[in-house]
């Protein structure tokens, strides 16, 4: 029987996470495992020829509950029962509630006249946050594993069904492609800013000021540290269209995001960011709420968009790759589709 790209979803979802020695047999294993049930299903009139590859996923279930009956390697953390509902859970959770309370506490600093120590006492919440939810959500599944009284369906939690299967990789590479090109143009964009606002961009009374929007005093070091960051996100940027997302890439991403706004943020908190000139011309036009405010959007917005941009990368390397993401409203994968 000829495997259909749907079958092919589905090894591809049970054995990338194996070791390697066991992937080709339990591939083989799977896939005539699949074949007979959908000859099976079509033989007793249990499904159509059309729907019978779909019923036979649907019927052996999740893809990663069978590999490690498969690889005899169970799911002990918190018991094979509830153990992928615990891990999708506290994904999604990790995903975003630390960087978020770490974001709203930086908020509070800032607001309240807080200097370049924002920065640790943010980070160290977003650490303390991330703690937490780790060890309740971990606590509470294990008391639901201690205490279990059959009520729960886990398989009805987990909700799985085959339009969850990930794409292969060669699908995933057309969409690589154009988020490498949109990589690259951003960089650019962000390089040649660098260059020209020190030959004076601010547009003032009807009039170019001749004034560079940055400090020039940075370009002893900090901002040619930039241009480095922005030759390393373009490297990492086409290592991503090379080998996807996984969980070391989305480490790497997070400690670039880091690495920029951490550094741009001090600076700015400091007063070294911006260039004297170009503050002794915009001060006289701002009040002190307005400077206060407009600190505040420009420090959050900085954190927002590193933050987002390094839980794109943790929810794609939990989805296994792609463009998948993690299932939270207002960030549906482009890629579920069905067969």
């Amino acid at each position: 029987m000829t495997t259909s790209t749907l079958t092919e979803r589905y090894l591809f979802a049970a054995t990338r996470n194996v070791p390697a020695a066991q992937r080709d047999e339990l591939s083989r294993d799977l896939a005539e495992r699949i074949a007979d049930t959908i000859d099976s299903r079509v033989e007793s009139g249990a499904s159509t020829p059309e729907s019978a590859e779909r019923d036979a996923l649907v019927e052996l279930g999740n893809p990663s509950v069978l590999a490690a009956s498969y690889s005899d390697r169970p799911l002990v953390l918190i018991g094979p029962r509830y153990y992928l509902i615990w891990r999708r859970l506290l994904l999604l959770l990790e995903s975003f509630v630390p960087a978020t309370a770490a974001a709203a506490a930086a908020l509070g600093l800032v607001l309240a006249g807080g200097g370049w120590e924002v920065i640790g006492s943010a980070v160290g919440i977003g650490i303390t946050v991330a703690v937490h939810v780790a060890f309740w959500v971990t606590l509470v599944f294990a008391l639901i594993e201690r205490y279990d009284t059959g009520a729960v369906d886990a398989d009805e939690l987990l909700a799985w069904t085959p339009d969850q299967l990930p794409q292969l990789p060669e699908a995933r590479r057309p969409h690589r492609r154009a988020d490498l090109i949109a990589s690259l143009v951003w960089l650019a964009i962000a390089a040649a800013f660098l260059v020209w606002q020190q030959f004076g961009i601010v547009w003032f009374g009807g009039e170019v000021a001749k004034i560079p929007l940055l400090d020039p005093e940075l370009w002893s070091f900090w901002l040619p540290y930039l241009f480095v960051l922005i030759v390393l996100e373009a490297g990492f940027a086409y290592w991503i269209y090379r080998s996807d997302w996984n969980w070391v890439n989305a480490l790497v991403n997070l400690a670039l995001n880091a690495a920029f706004a951490i550094p741009v943020i001090w600076l700015f908190v400091n007063g070294m960011l911006l260039s004297p000139d170009f503050l002794a011309l915009i001060e006289p036009h701002l009040d002190a709420d307005a400077e206060r405010v407009l600190s505040v959007l420009f420090v959050g917005g900085i954190a927002a968009v590193c933050a987002w941009d390094s839980i794109d990368g943790i929810v794609k390397a939990a989805r296994g790759g792609g463009r998948g993401t993690l299932d939270f409203p207002g960030n549906r994968s482009p890629r579920r589709t069905g067969a």
